[in-house]
């Protein structure tokens, strides 16, 4: 039973590393595509 609970532990830890990792690649990219696509500060009419 220890073993089994060891076990699913480092598994559950080892998917949340890597969730997490994509999860902030996925938020970066997000935002790079809204600064991108963001206006300027300029407050001219165009």
């Amino acid at each position: 039973m220890k073993n089994k609970l060891t076990a699913h532990m480092f598994f559950a830890q080892k998917i949340n590393r890597q969730n997490i990792q994509l999860a902030l690649v996925i938020l970066s990219l997000a935002m790079l595509v809204l600064g991108v696509g963001a206006p300027t500060d300029g407050g001219g009419g165009w």
